[in-house]
């Protein structure tokens, strides 16, 4: 199994342009690079589809046949104008890699790896729903194409623009987990569902990002967390839309995965069982969520023998602007040593004011 790194990096130039040249030149010398995942803010569709393209240019005009794989978020960095999680392979890592336009194949002792860019539809003018269809039977293509199951992906990331609008009663996010459960229907879940981040965005559309692995020799388990309830079999009480409706589907996602030695955690917020917390306030809603996030990494509640998880990375979506500071204040006092950034972006209910995502390393 590969084991990933990541690296975060920041640029603050005055233009779109100027930011991703500042960003290659501080990436120039890596290696082994995976998937460079680039946050920034875009002010609407166009500018988004605009610097999507002039970023992968960039990328592929630096890297040549070397270039990562490229995602572009529509997320404002809260400490620069844009953040960047550069992936990639340790140099002792002996792996081969495959690159294909789209995706990327990484080939081991006993498995087989894909890891792709972040899939777009072919236009942002459809409805979150026709997105969200065109991504899945893109990303269906691919994994049948190269001989991997629906349910062979891990970890998954599903980036909706307004993920909490209603259009004729029909929240944005309840229409792409619609979809995602008709794509995943196709497929036996016998060892769970993916870690997964459903978050939101200012505009982008639909944008979905996957890692899926197959091979005997893969520690991969699902991990949950005996604070909440699983996502999967959430009420339909906790499920936006009309009363009246056919039953609305549930997010698919398990709180976490281990895959190899790496721990990767789901979009985690201030949610016990499948209720929201009473907290009204940005810091204490961080707070509990890192405990919530403490208990699902500890040694006891990991279905392998370990000593517990060690954060390798937070990224942390806070829901308004004017919370960063105590936000950032109390990760920055609590955690300190662990690479981690924070961006602006809407959490999947209304009450919630942060989301927490990441990875740990287990021993």
């Amino acid at each position: 199994m590969t084991n990933k790194k990541q690296e975060i990096f920041f640029a603050s130039a005055d233009t779109f342009e100027g930011m991703c040249r500042e960003l290659l030149q501080q990436i120039a010398g890596k290696s082994n690079m995976l998937k460079l995942t680039v946050f920034n803010a875009p002010a609407d569709n166009e500018e988004y589809a605009r610097n999507l393209s002039l970023l992968k240019e960039s990328v592929a005009t630096e890297f040549g046949e070397c270039a990562p794989l490229v995602a572009y978020v529509a997320q404002p960095c809260l400490t620069a104008k844009m953040a960047a999680e550069v992936t990639y392979l340790p140099e002792e890592e002996n792996i081969s890699h495959e690159r294909h336009a789209g995706y990327t194949l990484l080939q081991g002792d006993g498995f087989c790896e894909l890891v792709t860019e972040g899939i777009t539809p072919h236009s942002l003018d459809g409805s979150i729903r026709e997105q969200s269809e065109e991504i899945f039977a893109q990303l269906g293509n691919i994994l049948a194409k190269n001989n991997f199951k629906i349910s062979d992906i891990y970890r998954q990331w599903n980036y909706i623009e307004q993920i909490t609008s209603m259009h004729d009663d029909r929240q944005n996010y309840q229409e792409f987990n619609d979809a995602r459960s008709r794509f995943y229907n196709s497929a036996e879940w016998n060892g769970g569902y993916p870690a997964a981040t459903g978050i939101g965005t200012a505009c982008g559309g639909v944008m979905v990002e996957v890692y899926a692995v197959k091979g005997e020799k893969v520690v991969n388990h699902a991990i949950d967390n005996p604070l909440q309830t699983s996502a999967h079999n959430y009420s339909q009480k906790v499920l936006t839309g009309k009363s009246d409706e056919p039953q609305r589907t549930t997010p698919k996602f398990e709180r976490a995965r281990i895959v190899g030695d790496t721990v990767y955690i789901s979009g985690t917020a201030a949610i016990k069982g499948e209720d929201s917390l009473s907290l009204d306030n940005a810091a204490e809603q961080s707070a509990e969520t890192m405990q919530i996030i403490k208990q699902l990494v500890a040694a006891e509640n990991i279905p392998v023998p370990t000593k517990g998880g060690t954060y390798t990375l937070l990224r942390t979506y806070i829901k308004n602007g004017k919370d960063a500071p105590e936000v950032i204040r109390f990760m920055e006092e609590n955690y300190p040593d662990v690479p981690k950034h924070y961006l602006e972006a809407d959490v999947c209910r209304p009450e919630l004011l942060v989301e927490i995502e990441g990875t740990a390393s287990v021993k």
